[in-house]
């Protein structure tokens, strides 16, 4: 249905049909929804939400960079101080409900400016520290929404590569490269974003087999490094302490695989896994990641020759896969998907 529809059907109903009809609308939108598009600040303040609207879309000609530069600084120390948050005296109740606004701007306004020359290195700094923002706050209370990636109408994966597009063009390969793996492992991911998103995002910066050669070199440093220092931490608390760091190492890992894979060396990327993932977890889950991983990223033909050898190490697959294997011989071809 059209507005102007929609407006036909309503002027003739009463008011109190009207309001049964709204609240009804009302419940049908998904919390997550509601969240993204404001709803709940569009009717509490119709007039404060238009104009946020409006500011967000004027144009970004003509900007000062220096003036810029303060905002999102600002924007940065207040939303870490929780005061788009909290009631305080910092920011008026109609800005900290509206931030995705300012957000949104912000963020237009240093994509504009990164287009001159003398401001894109500063710009993407910048875009740096909101990506690392956006990622703390889809995990604490600093915002009024707990997924702000999707409240500014975007997504991690996509924020992510725009930040490492934007390090490419200011930054030798090596520095970039590192810097934008250690963005993606130091960092948390949102509720909609697996951290193979984010790998994914990085492999589509590298545009050649010299800078994949040379991301598997930097991960692979990275990756010796967080092993010596779990190998340090004392056995009575590698538990505790472990935790993050054997994901960090699987981040790695996996996405190792995904870069290895895509030079074509499928048998070595099988081995790199085999050797580094982390093993606290059971052997057959274990092959479940990889099996997964090869479906996506490799071959039909890797995928028979993990799984075959897998059963000649004893190791009982689970009926998916053994599902995936009786498709794969009988077809040819991987199914569409591995519950």
């Amino acid at each position: 249905m059209k507005v102007n529809e929609l407006r036909v059907k309503l002027k003739d109903k009463k008011k109190a049909e009207i309001e049964q009809l709204f609240v009804e609308v009302y419940k049908q939108i998904p919390k997550k929804v509601r969240e993204g598009k404001e709803i709940d600040q569009l009717i509490n303040n119709p007039d404060a939400f238009k104009k946020a609207r409006k500011n967000t879309k004027q144009s970004t000609k003509n900007l000062d960079f220096t003036n810029v530069d303060k905002e999102v600084r600002l924007f940065i120390k207040n939303a870490y101080d929780q005061n788009y948050f909290t009631p305080n005296r910092m920011i008026p109740k109609k800005e900290r409900s509206n931030w995705r606004f300012t957000a949104k701007r912000l963020v237009n306004q240093l994509m504009e400016l990164s287009g001159q020359e003398e401001h894109v290195k500063a710009c993407t700094s910048l875009m740096e520290e909101l990506y690392k923002l956006f990622c703390y706050a889809s995990g604490h209370y600093v915002f009024t929404s707990q997924e702000p990636f999707y409240t500014i109408n975007s997504s991690q994966r996509q924020f992510f590569k725009q930040v490492v597009m934007m390090k490419k063009r200011v930054d030798e390969p090596r520095e970039w490269i590192h810097d934008s793996l250690r963005l993606m492992l130091d960092n948390g991911t949102d509720h909609d974003t697996p951290s193979e998103f984010l790998s994914e995002a990085l492999l589509e910066a590298l545009t050649n087999a010299p800078l994949k050669e040379e991301a598997v070199k930097i991960a692979d440093n990275l990756l010796q490094e967080k092993e010596a220092t779990v190998r340090k931490i004392n056995v009575h608390h590698k538990e505790a302490e472990n935790y993050d760091k054997e994901d960090y190492i699987n981040h790695l890992v996996e996405t190792i695989f995904m870069i290895q894979s895509a030079l074509g060396e499928y048998q070595a990327a099988v081995r790199y896994f085999n050797k580094h993932y982390i093993e606290s977890i059971t052997r057959e889950i274990r092959l479940y990641v990889l099996l997964r991983l090869v479906m996506r990223y490799q071959r039909v033909e890797d995928w028979m020759s993990v799984y075959e050898k897998a059963i000649k190490r004893r190791i009982n697959p689970r009926d998916s896969l053994k599902k995936a294997y009786e498709h794969i011989k009988r077809t040819g071809e991987f199914p569409r998907f591995i519950g």
